[in-house]
Parts: C-alpha cells; sequence; structure tokens
C-alpha cells in the first residue's frame, strides 16, 4: 500500500523531469533562431521595430540609436533636416513600418551637408547613410551613400506643402526602396562625381531676380559719316496748279553723342512741269528746288537695327522757270513774253522718321511744312494795270519718301 510520502515524493521527480525537458527545448530553439537571423541578414527581424521620443528641432551630435539593434540586421543611419514637426512625422512613419527590416539610428542636423555626405564612415557601423531634408515645404531632398562614399541615390519628391499622410507615406516608400536599391544593386546607383554634379546643381541657390542685370541692348549697327539717298517728293503747289512733284538727291555728314544723331543735309529735287490755262493765257512752269538743313534722329525701338524718329528744319531756295502760253480760247491781243526765272526763299521743317532694311540699307520718310515769307504770285500785264493769274500757297504741306545708304 502505497503511502502519502510515496505519493509526493513521486510527484516532486516528475515535476523535475517536466521541467528539464522544458528548459532543453527552450534552449534548442533559441540556438535555431540565432543561427537562422545570422544566416539571412535581408529577413525581417521580429521586434526591430524603432522607437523613442518625438524629434526635437535642436542639433544633436553623436547618432541616437532608437531601440536595441537586432544582431545581423544592417545599421542605416538617418540624418533629418527640417521644421521639428515635420521631422518627428517623417520619424513616426519611418519607425511604424518602413524600415523593419534594417537597425535604424536617427540624427538631427540643422541643414543638409554635402560634404558630410561625400566623406567616408566605414569605420562607423554604419551600412547606409540617408539624408532626409524637408526643409522646403514643397519638396523633399533625399540623399543616399555606401559607407565608403563611393556609391550614391539622389531622390526628389514632390509634396503637397501641409505635409499630410499622402506625403509622409511618399517618404517613408522612397526611403525603404532606396536603401534596398543601394544596398542590392550597385548598377542603380551614381559614382562620386556623378552624384556631386547633381547635389550641387540641386542645391545652388536660387538666382535673386532683383539681382539679375538687364540684359543689356544689343548696340546699333555703325553708321558711316556720309550718307547718300535718293527720294520722290511730292508738295502742294497752289488752287491752280494742285501739286508739284519729282525725284530727288540727298547727301548728308552725320555724327552722334550715345543713341542721338545729327545729321546735316544738302537736297536737290526736280519737279517735273506743271501748265495751266485759263481763256486768255497760259503758263508752263518748271522747278528746281535746293534745300540744306539739319535732321536730329533717336532711336524708339531696341535692337540691332532701331526705328529712328527726329525732326527737321532748314531753309533753300525754289528756282522757278516760268513760260507764258496762249490761252485756251485764242484770243488776239495778248503776246505772249520770253519766259524768265524767278528764286524765292523758303523755310521747311517737320517731323523724319527712318527704318533700316539691312546693314546699309535704310528707308525714310518725312513729312514737311514749307513756308514762303513772301508771296509768290504770277500777273497778267494788261493796260490799265496788272492781273494776278496764279498765286502759290504761302504755306505747303509735303511728302518725301526714299532710301539711302
Amino acid at each position: 500500500m502505497i503511502t502519502r510520502r510515496a505519493i509526493a515524493q513521486r510527484g516532486a521527480f516528475c515535476l523535475a523531469v517536466a521541467a528539464a525537458a522544458a528548459l532543453s527545448s527552450a534552449s534548442a530553439l533559441a540556438r535555431d533562431g540565432t543561427a537562422a537571423a545570422a544566416g539571412s541578414p535581408g529577413a525581417a527581424v521580429s521586434g526591430a521595430a524603432v522607437s523613442g521620443a518625438a524629434v526635437s528641432g535642436a542639433a544633436v551630435s553623436g547618432a541616437a540609436v532608437s531601440g536595441a539593434p537586432v544582431s545581423g540586421a544592417p545599421v542605416v543611419e538617418i540624418v533629418l533636416t527640417g521644421a521639428a514637426d515635420h521631422l518627428g512625422a517623417i520619424r513616426t512613419a519611418l519607425e511604424s513600418q518602413a524600415l523593419s527590416a534594417f537597425a535604424v539610428r536617427f540624427r538631427i542636423a540643422p541643414r543638409f551637408d554635402a560634404a558630410a555626405l561625400f566623406a567616408t564612415r566605414a569605420s562607423s557601423g554604419v551600412t547606409l547613410s540617408c539624408w532626409i531634408d524637408v526643409s522646403d515645404p514643397r519638396r523633399a531632398a533625399l540623399y543616399f551613400t555606401d559607407p565608403v562614399a563611393d556609391r550614391f541615390l539622389v531622390r526628389s519628391i514632390e509634396l503637397s506643402g501641409r505635409f499630410d499622410e499622402l506625403d509622409r507615406e511618399s517618404v517613408a516608400q522612397v526611403v525603404e526602396l532606396s536603401l534596398r536599391s543601394l544596398r542590392l544593386h550597385a548598377r542603380a546607383s551614381l559614382d562620386r562625381e556623378q552624384a556631386r554634379a547633381l547635389i550641387l546643381r540641386q542645391t545652388a541657390p536660387p538666382e535673386d531676380p532683383a539681382e539679375t542685370p538687364a540684359p543689356a541692348a544689343a548696340p546699333a549697327l555703325p553708321r558711316r559719316a556720309l550718307e547718300l539717298g535718293v527720294f520722290y517728293g511730292v508738295t502742294a503747289h497752289s488752287a491752280e496748279v494742285g501739286l508739284t512733284h519729282g525725284p530727288g538727291v540727298r547727301v548728308a555728314l552725320g555724327g552722334g553723342w550715345g543713341r542721338h544723331r545729327v545729321a546735316l543735309d544738302a537736297r536737290f529735287q526736280y519737279q517735273f512741269e506743271r501748265r495751266y490755262e485759263e481763256p486768255r493765257i497760259g503758263l508752263d512752269l518748271r522747278t528746281i528746288t535746293l534745300r540744306a538743313d539739319v535732321c536730329w534722329l533717336y532711336p524708339v525701338a531696341a535692337g540691332v537695327m532701331p526705328i529712328e524718329l527726329g525732326v527737321r528744319l532748314g531753309a533753300g531756295v525754289d528756282h522757278v522757270d516760268a513760260a507764258p502760253r496762249p490761252g485756251s480760247a485764242g484770243v488776239s491781243g495778248y503776246v505772249p513774253a520770253e519766259a524768265s526765272a524767278s528764286n524765292a526763299l523758303v523755310l521747311v521743317a517737320g517731323p523724319a522718321a527712318k527704318l533700316p532694311l539691312s546693314r546699309d540699307l535704310r528707308v525714310f520718310t518725312e513729312l514737311f511744312v514749307e513756308l514762303d515769307p513772301a508771296r509768290v504770285r504770277y500777273d497778267l500785264s494788261l493796260a490799265q494795270g496788272t492781273e494776278t493769274v496764279l498765286a502759290r500757297y504761302r504755306l505747303r504741306p509735303g511728302v518725301i519718301l526714299g532710301v539711302e545708304l
């Protein structure tokens, strides 16, 4: 018969055997898990999600490790730059799920430092480094490198400006994919020179439009001092004759200061014969005009060949040959006189414009008004006195159109 004492001894022995078996199984499982973690560094590590306090905006020296890194997981150093609230949100997004396969160290920097990115850190135990710069609320700049600063990735993400959940998720995904790409696919990375050129272009300060010098106007083509031109002019004459017109030539000696130009002109024009006829008498008029004037011009349109506007002031002489003829009625008693010549003083003024056609060819036009200081008229001599047959306008408008070299 088994006593109570024997039963108690047998129960204690069974409990001791069960405890020993459980301890042996736990040791074996621990050895298997350690071997699996050491043999597969890219596998997901249970419990590697990092945690810690919210990131502040102050610069921190050294690398603050968030959580205890799992043995064998690649170490990633992430340097954050930007507004403190944005950095805290980025860190939360990365810690939540994106970097569960890495042992992550977070660090704050006041600004992105390209020199630090290109510095080697092989002795620090860091496998990959990442700079996340969100100083611009509408753009996140990400820079990745390996421990020897030999391979790089550069990423840029457009943000909404509010740094909402979609912005944070975009940054987290790009960080995760870029770290995996840099670690596993070397051909997809940039070398030092390529990365340096790209980073310098991205981080160059924008030019201030207020300080950008205005583009200098293209210098005008040189003008010859001596200018030659031909023109055709039309001028009002009188109520009886109407208009006089004809070709002419122009010779000018020009010079100037700055953009102003002054030219001294000499002009010669031949006006075709004009005939006046009434029943009693007829009159043939042939006129040669001589003018000397000064012309001031100023370019009003910037460019290599600007349009020039100005004014013309001058004076001259009209040499008129008047030849009397019998009238249309053939009335007797009127004896035609010999042709006579007369000279009349003329003053002239008006606006001028020149339009360049090529380097050596310009079109010019002038509107002008001529003034006769003394009235010019043609009289018919009668027994009882004289009778005016034709009187020229004292103010006569006109126009010139020509080409000069």
